[in-house]
């Protein structure tokens, strides 16, 4: 064997360093995106909420403020702590793992206030059919999925 540079494999320089650079860029990137995506978050949680407000005329109540409460503080708290997580600013473990706790218990907390609004609405529009049908309409399924994603994010925070 020879001491020349093609069997030098120890003094090579590691090409996962470099992807780990670009990991981390990207990284970065997504969460400075998911911090700036807050800023329309509480434009139109604002909106929702004049419109609870704008309500209570017509026979709103508190727990609709609750309800919106819980929901604001649900998608906020994702884009929150998914950007602080991926911008590396939560040094500790211990705050991470607070944080991955408190996304998984907000968003089932969540989703028990979001079937029980859902149970309102098959009896408000009269609808008799199998759950699943209810489950088929876009209202219905796509705040489902915004509960499970927090609850699988919170899961990814936790696991690091």
């Amino acid at each position: 064997m020879s001491d020349g540079p093609e069997w030098d494999f120890m003094n090579q320089k590691n090409p996962s360093n470099s992807s780990n650079r670009s990991r981390f860029t990207i990284d970065y990137v997504f969460g400075i995106i998911c911090l700036l995506l807050l800023i329309p978050t509480l434009m139109v949680a604002f909106g929702e909420f004049m419109d609870i407000i704008d309500f209570f005329e017509y026979g709103g109540d508190m727990g609709d403020v609750l309800v919106w409460i819980l929901y604001t503080t649900t998608i906020f708290s994702i884009l929150l702590i998914s950007g602080l997580y991926f911008t590396d600013s939560m040094k500790s473990d211990s705050i991470r793992i607070g944080s991955g706790f408190f996304i998984i218990t907000i968003s089932i907390v969540n989703l028990i206030s979001r079937l029980h609004d859902f149970q309102e609405e098959r009896r408000n529009w009269g609808f008799d059919e199998f759950w699943l049908d209810f489950l088929y309409w876009p209202s219905t399924h796509e705040r489902l999925e915004l509960v499970f994603l927090g609850i699988i994010i919170g899961f990814l925070i936790l696991r690091r």
